[in-house]
């Protein structure tokens, strides 16, 4: 914005009784960690907890990094915690190809729910 349009509304803003606003300081943006945390919390929530192979990979990697922590403090703690967490990195990493994707089906914008036939397939969507 020009000068002589800032002048302007300072000077509107003084007739009408207020002062001009203070200049505000910029702010680059969030910071990494809030960023971190906000990712964090939107792979964690949701409407049902259900396991899926990037929150399984999520704990494995929280493990691995509990046990970097625990390493001077609990010596004997390190181990359990390392190799639990590599097996559910394995197991994470392995979800991706055995859990298909799952697929919304859409007819002229809309979406078409399929209904459960057998028990079976009503247990494995409560899963999900």
């Amino acid at each position: 914005m020009s000068d002589k349009y800032k002048k302007e509304i300072e000077d509107i803003l003084k007739q009408v009784g207020e002062t001009a606003p203070a200049p505000r300081r910029r702010q680059s943006g969030p910071s990494v960690w809030r960023l971190i945390w906000v990712q964090l919390v939107q792979s964690l929530g949701g409407r049902s907890w259900s396991l899926t192979p990037g929150r399984v990979m999520l704990l494995a990697v929280a493990l691995l990094i509990g046990a970097l922590i625990v390493r001077g403090l609990v010596p004997g703690l390190v181990a359990p915690l390392a190799w639990a967490g590599l097996i559910l990195f394995i197991v994470g990493y392995g979800l991706f190809f055995v859990r298909p994707r799952r697929i919304e089906k859409r007819w002229r914008g809309q979406v078409v729910d399929d209904e459960p036939r057998s028990r079976w397939d009503r247990f494995r969507n409560k899963l999900r």
